[in-house]
């Protein structure tokens, strides 16, 4: 009988070389079983997209480096990978026609022109411009206002024609636009004219775009007084009229009722033209005066400021005969609550005067008679309407 502690060659027994070798039979087995899913399929021929090579191979970006494990040793792509390329380029492909038909033409649209692009364009600002002008005309409906109130007897043209009284001054055809120059100078909003006549009245309203009453509602021989204003600023609600005697006959005398745009507020405007001179035109002058102080005392009992302008042929005498009685202020000055002390210095006969309002940057141009446009000052004044 053997004896158990007997050692075969090597030192080892021969229970320890069977242990081994059945390590090496397990080892084997999961090295067949390794290669066997390593080894090729062989299923597929499908070639592998470049990218994906490329992350196989190490040509990739980092981030794309698990792609090699569905690339093959060849290049080729394992069904599944191929799959999914497959999906990807379907859905690219049908992603690009849907591009491709929003991006085409489209007959069934107007194609516009450079030219329509642009009306289109300016209708749309001038739609915007509207829409913000409503807004603010809302928001300001009510707020005091200020404008620059003038008045100008413009020496009428027949006085410079061949004939006329004033023939050392140029003719009208001449200064008419240094009587534009006056009324853009002084920055006037409304103005009273005198003497206006029909073709001195053309040539104003074609330099200055201003609106007119009368204008020529009363036809060519009455224009003489007629009251101006930007339209841009100004609409017109109404226009009326009182009679005076003026060197011995009726004349009709305007009164315009006028709308601020931007605030909504209302006001009236009177200008008037009495006698110059004594003797019966001092008559003529002081029955004007009280039928002037009587159409002021009217409109102002409507609540709304009211605007007188003109020529009165007064300075002192104006003042205690028609701003007084009528409640008004002008933008010399003067008082009348403690007995009439008009305005001090010296006093042209042409006058501003108002109700409702202050004043301020009262003007006495003197040029106009040094450079012979008329034989008047303009004088102006900024008018604060609360």
């Amino acid at each position: 009988m053997p004896d158990p502690s007997h050692r075969g060659r090597g030192g080892r027994s021969p229970v320890s070389r069977a242990v081994v070798a059945g390590l090496a039979a397990v080892c084997l087995l999961a090295v067949v079983v390794l290669a066997a899913v390593l080894v090729e399929d062989r299923g597929s021929s499908t070639t592998a997209d470049p990218g994906l090579v490329g992350a196989r191979t190490g040509e990739g970006a980092a981030d794309e480096a698990p792609s090699y494990r569905s690339v093959r040793a060849d290049g080729t792509l394992r069904p599944r990978a191929a799959k999914r390329v497959a999906r990807a380029r379907e859905t690219y492909r049908r992603t690009a026609d849907m591009l491709r038909f929003e991006t085409g033409p489209r007959p069934w649209r107007k194609e516009w022109t450079p030219a329509q692009l642009a009306e289109r364009k300016a209708a749309r600002q001038a739609r915007w411009e509207r829409i913000r002008a409503r807004k603010l005309a809302e928001k300001m409906q009510g707020e005091p206002f200020t404008m620059v109130v003038g008045s100008f007897n413009v020496l009428g043209s027949q006085h410079t024609a061949p004939g006329g009284e004033r023939r050392r001054f140029p003719p009208a055809s001449v200064r008419n636009g240094q009587a534009v120059g006056y009324i853009r100078g002084h920055g006037v909003d409304v103005l009273g004219t005198q003497e206006l006549q029909d073709d001195q009245l053309r040539a104003l309203q074609a330099m200055t775009g201003m609106a007119a009453y009368p204008g020529f509602a009363w036809g060519a021989a009455e224009t003489d007084n007629s009251i101006l204003w930007d339209p841009a600023k100004f609409e017109m609600l109404s226009g009326e009229s009182y009679t005076i005697t003026f060197v011995g006959r009726p004349r009709p005398q305007p009164i315009v009722k006028l709308r601020h745009k931007l605030t909504g507020q209302q006001f009236y405007v009177v200008n008037t033209h009495p006698s110059p001179g004594q003797g019966r035109a001092l008559a003529e002058r002081r029955s004007a005066q009280a039928t002037t102080v009587g159409v002021v005392n009217r409109l102002k009992a409507e609540g709304i400021p009211v605007l007188l302008t003109g020529d009165m042929n007064d300075r002192q005498e104006f003042y205690c005969q028609v701003v007084g009685p009528a409640g008004m202020t002008t933008p010399q000055g003067g008082s009348y609550g403690n007995g009439c002390q008009p305005p001090g210095g010296h006093l042209a006969v042409d006058w501003v005067a108002g109700t409702g309002m202050t004043w301020s940057n009262y003007r006495m141009d003197t040029s106009p008679v040094a450079r012979r446009v008329s034989d008047h000052f303009f004088i102006s004044a900024t008018a604060h309407v609360e």
